[in-house]
């Protein structure tokens, strides 16, 4: 029988963290934020079952992260070993509301239980910070048969290893994965030299399931081995872009378990159909996250009504 994304079960594996945002005028603003801990916010919010496996420590910021993800309905699942203080981001924001970040972050797991989700979603510093990176990539390689795999490398150059280390890694993992996300900023420092053709065609071929390229503002580049096709964003006052590509990847996963489409990402190739409008959820999902202000992606009916 078909199921719904309030029937499924989803783990993120990775970093959660403070943002300490500095605006042009030099307010200062304090929210919880972390790549996957944000998409697992935005799962949450859509009612979809959800586990955040990630490092907080007992502190001042720790109990900031704890109380946003269990209001929204994100179950926390700590590890080991017990981090000294939480993870900080500092974000300065310019005068369009991009931001630029340096980081505090500690990514150091000892194991990871992956137990039995419909979906596993990781990124950003849980697959490129050392040592807690390959822990992850080794779990992943044990992935349970029939569990869709989600890859957002979402790239901190400051934090990065070596560009071709990175590069390497992160190819290795999105070969593990049916669904990957990438930003056109992220495409840009790995891949300078593909065109945005090169890349989807790369990567969908790497993973062997779906590609997707974020573009801001000029939408996003969805793609299989067999087909791909651009498609443009919603219309939207910008506030600020932090978060945006996270309340994307959240749409579309949820876009992807609501449709059903998990089964054929494991056994091969969903239909075009189905994927295009998976991508536009997503990119639903983004605009309501950039009109206002931090990592804050939509519920259920804001998401029926952009």
């Amino acid at each position: 029988m078909p199921q719904k994304a309030t029937d499924c079960h989803v783990l993120v594996i990775g970093e959660s963290l403070v943002d300490i945002v500095t605006d042009p005028t030099g307010r200062q603003e304090t929210h919880p934020g972390g790549s996957p801990m944000n998409v697992a916010v935005g799962l949450a919010r859509l009612e979809v079952d959800t586990t955040l496996a990630t490092h907080i420590a007992d502190d001042g910021p720790g109990e900031l992260v704890r109380a946003h993800v269990e209001r929204s309905g994100v179950s926390l699942s700590l590890l080991g070993p017990e981090t000294a203080s939480t993870s900080t981001a500092h974000a300065v924001l310019d005068d369009d509301g991009a931001a630029e970040y340096s980081f505090d972050v500690t990514w150091a797991p000892e194991s990871l239980d992956l137990g039995r989700p419909d979906l596993i979603h990781t990124g950003s510093l849980a697959t490129s910070l050392d040592p807690g990176a390959d822990v992850v990539e080794e779990t992943l390689r044990g992935t349970p048969e029939g569990t869709v795999v989600s890859f957002d490398p979402n790239v901190r150059p400051s934090l990065a290893p070596a560009w071709g280390v990175l590069r390497e890694r992160v190819e290795r993992i999105a070969s593990l994965a049916h669904v990957v996300k990438m930003s056109d900023e992220d495409a840009a420092w790995l891949h300078p030299e593909m065109s945005v053709e090169d890349l989807v065609a790369h990567y969908a071929g790497l993973s062997g399931g779906v590609f997707v390229l974020t573009r801001g503002a000029a939408g996003c580049t969805i793609g299989t081995r067999r087909w791909q096709e651009t498609l443009p964003a919603p219309a939207v006052d910008v506030v600020d872009t932090i978060g945006a590509g996270d309340a994307f990847m959240s749409g579309l996963l949820y876009a992807l378990l609501e449709a059903d489409l998990t089964g054929p990402l494991t056994r091969g190739e969903p239909d075009q159909q189905g994927l295009r409008a998976c991508a536009r959820t997503a990119l639903r999902s983004a605009a309501v996250a950039v009109s206002r202000a931090g990592a804050n992606p939509p519920g259920p009916r804001e998401l029926l009504l952009t």
